[in-house]
C-alpha cells in the first residue's frame, strides 16, 4: 500500500525543501484595515516591542492603550515559539482540514487588496517552522511573501466569537456546579464505622452531609492482569486488525467485557492504565487497532504516503472493526467471556465510533448545513466531521446489539449524526467532557449532542480544566499565559476516568447495583482534586438563548 503513495511522498519532500530554502521576501508592514481606514504598522516595530519592550511611534497609538497585563500577553503572543516541524505543517496544510482552517484565517490575514491570505499563510508558516527562530507570529510575518493586510473588523468578530464562547462556558460551568448538588438522589452505601462529615457549601449556601463510601474506585482491584495480542483478518474488507486483550487472572467464567476505542492517531496502549484498572476489578478488556486512523497511519501520513491523516471511510470501518472483532472472539471463546452484554469506552474519534455502535446514524442533511465554507470553525472537530460527506449517500446501520452501555469521553458527532441520529441511541450513556476543549468545545459540540439523547439512563460529567489532548493544554497555557501542570492533569484525567468507568460498567454491564450510588455528585466530590472540579448530572436542558438548566 505504501509503495503506491511513494511518488506523493517524494514530491511532497521536494516541495517542502524548495519552500524552506528559497529566498524570502520579508513583509515590511502590516496594514490594519478597518472599514475605510488604513493604519500601517511596521513589522520591525512589532519585533522591537516584543523583544525589547520599546514602543515606536507607529505602534504607540495601539500599544499605549493596553494595560500592562495586555502588553505582556501581546508580547508573548508575538514571540512565543510553537514546537512543530515544517514537514508536519506542510503535510497538514494540504489536507482538507488544513485547507478549511487556513481559508478561515485567510479571511482575516489577507494579501494587499483584500484577497485571501490563504497561500501566503501556508508558505509563511512552513518557512517559519523551518527557520532557526522557530514558528512564532513574528517569524510568520517576516516570512510572509508580501506585505500583510489584516481585516480588523473580521478579526474582531472572530475574537469576540471566541470571547463569547469562553464567557458562556464559564457561566455554564458555574450553573452546573450549583445544580449538580441536586443530583444526589440515590442513597449512598455508608461505612458504618465512620460518621458523615458536615460540610458547608459556599456555592449553594446550604449545609449538606458528605457520606463516606466503602470503596475507593481509584484503587486497583485484587486481580492481576494477563495481556495477549492477537491479529485478525477481515477478508471482506481486506483489513488486518491487531487486538490487545487484557484478562484477569481468575477461574471465573462469563467475564464482563469492555471494548476501548482510541482516538485519531493513538497507539493501542493509549488507555492501558484504564484497561489494567478495569481488568483488576474483574472485567476483560479488548483494545482493537483501527488501521486507517491509528498511530501507524499518522506516521505514514507525516512521511507523505497519504494526503489525509485518516480515510473518510473510517466512520464506517471503525464500528465494523469492533463488530468483526467481537464475531471473531465469539468463535475463539469457550465460556470465559460474556460476549452478549458488552460495554464500550470511546475517546474522541473513539467516542464517535462508540455512538455509532450504540445506534447513532449519519445525518447527511445536517452535514450539508454545517459544512459550508462560510461556516465558523471555532469548533475544530467540524473539519473532521465534514469528511463524512465523501461517503456514498445512504443509510449506514452500524449498531451492534451486543453493546449494552457506552462511556464516551470528549466525542464528536453533533454535525455527523445530528439530533435525528443521536436520538436513535437507546442504551445507557455516560458522557464526559471538559470545559477547556479546543477540538470539541463544550457548548458547541458536547452539551447539545448530549441533550439529544433520549435514553433514560444517561449521565453527563464535566472535569474542569482537564485537556482533550496534551498539545491542546499546552496551546491553552500559551494563549492565556498560564502554567497548568500538563503531566499532572493527564494523570488526573486517567484517575477520574478509571473511577467513573468502573462505577458505570459495574452497574450497567456487570449488573452490580452496589456501585450505583457512586454515579452521583457526592462521589464526584470525593474524587475531585481542586481546582479541577468533577461535576456529574443526569440531564441537561439547553434553551434557544443558550441558558442551561440541569437536573
Amino acid at each position: 500500500m505504501k509503495a503506491i503513495f511513494k511518488p506523493y511522498a517524494i514530491a511532497a519532500g521536494i516541495l517542502t525543501n524548495i519552500l524552506t530554502n528559497i529566498p524570502v521576501y520579508a513583509a515590511n508592514k502590516v496594514d490594519l484595515i478597518y472599514g475605510p481606514f488604513n493604519f500601517p504598522v511596521s513589522v520591525q516595530s512589532l519585533e522591537t516591542f516584543a523583544k525589547e519592550g520599546k514602543v515606536k511611534p507607529d505602534v504607540a497609538f495601539f500599544i499605549n492603550r493596553l494595560t500592562p497585563q495586555q502588553k505582556k500577553q501581546l508580547s508573548a503572543f508575538l514571540d512565543t515559539p510553537y514546537p512543530i516541524s515544517s514537514i508536519m505543517l506542510s503535510r497538514l496544510s494540504h489536507t482538507y482540514s488544513g485547507h478549511r482552517v487556513l481559508s478561515f484565517v485567510g479571511e482575516v490575514i489577507q494579501l494587499p487588496g483584500g484577497r485571501s491570505g490563504y497561500y501566503g499563510i501556508r508558505a509563511a508558516i512552513v518557512q517559519a517552522a523551518a527557520d532557526s527562530k522557530g514558528l512564532t507570529v513574528l517569524n510568520v510575518l517576516q516570512k510572509f511573501p508580501t506585505d500583510v493586510q489584516i481585516d480588523v473588523r473580521k478579526g474582531k468578530e472572530r475574537i469576540q466569537e471566541a470571547k463569547n464562547l469562553a464567557l458562556s462556558t464559564s457561566v455554564f460551568v458555574k450553573q452546573l456546579s450549583l445544580m449538580s448538588a441536586t443530583n444526589n438522589n440515590v442513597k449512598p452505601i455508608i461505612d458504618s464505622s465512620k460518621q458523615p462529615s458536615f460540610i458547608h457549601s459556599q456555592a449553594t449556601q446550604t449545609a449538606f452531609y458528605s457520606p463516606s463510601y466503602q470503596l475507593d474506585l481509584r484503587q486497583l482491584g485484587q486481580l492481576h492482569t494477563v495481556k495477549q495480542t492477537q491479529t485478525f483478518f477481515d477478508s471482506k474488507r481486506n483489513r488486518k486488525i491487531i487486538v490487545d486483550l487484557y484478562l484477569p487472572k481468575t477461574t471465573q467464567s462469563q467475564l464482563p467485557v469492555i471494548i476501548i476505542s482510541n482516538g485519531l492517531g493513538a497507539r493501542r496502549d493509549r488507555f492501558e492504565q484504564l484497561a489494567h484498572h478495569l481488568t483488576s476489578h474483574g472485567f476483560a478488556v479488548v483494545i482493537p487497532d483501527h488501521p486507517r486512523s491509528n498511530a501507524q497511519r499518522q506516521k505514514d501520513f507525516y512521511e507523505g504516503y497519504y494526503k489525509e491523516s485518516f480515510d473518510a471511510t473510517e466512520y464506517i470501518d471503525r464500528p465494523l472493526d469492533i463488530t468483526f472483532v467481537l464475531d471473531e472472539l465469539e468463535k475463539l471463546s469457550s465460556n470465559q467471556l460474556n460476549l452478549k452484554q458488552i460495554g464500550i469506552f470511546g475517546y474522541s474519534f473513539g467516542g464517535t465510533t462508540a455512538l455509532a455502535l450504540a445506534g447513532a446514524t449519519i445525518n447527511f442533511n445536517q452535514l450539508d448545513q454545517d459544512c459550508s465554507e462560510d461556516k465558523s470553525i471555532i469548533n475544530i472537530s467540524i473539519v473532521h466531521q465534514c469528511r463524512a460527506l465523501e461517503l456514498p449517500r445512504k443509510t449506514y446501520l452500524l449498531k451492534d446489539n451486543r453493546i449494552k452501555a457506552a462511556y464516551v469521553f470528549v466525542p464528536f458527532g453533533k454535525s455527523l449524526y445530528g439530533k435525528a441520529g443521536i436520538s436513535q441511541i437507546d442504551i445507557p450513556i455516560f458522557w464526559q467532557a471538559t470545559d477547556e476543549d479546543l477540538i470539541t468545545p463544550l457548548l458547541i459540540e458536547q452539551t447539545p449532542a448530549f441533550s439529544w439523547l433520549t435514553t433514560p439512563d444517561k449521565y453527563f460529567s464535566l472535569a474542569e480544566k482537564l485537556p482533550h489532548t496534551r498539545i491542546g493544554l499546552s496551546i491553552m497555557n500559551q494563549l492565556i499565559a498560564r502554567k497548568l501542570p500538563v503531566d499532572k492533569l493527564l494523570q488526573l484525567t486517567q484517575t477520574y476516568l478509571s473511577a467513573l468507568n468502573l462505577a458505570f460498567f459495574k452497574v450497567y454491564i456487570a449488573q452490580d447495583e452496589q456501585y450505583r450510588p457512586y454515579l452521583q455528585q457526592s462521589y464526584a466530590d470525593v474524587l475531585t482534586e481542586k481546582p479541577y472540579n468533577l461535576l456529574l448530572v443526569k440531564s441537561l436542558q439547553i434553551s434557544p438563548n443558550s441558558s442551561v438548566n440541569s437536573k
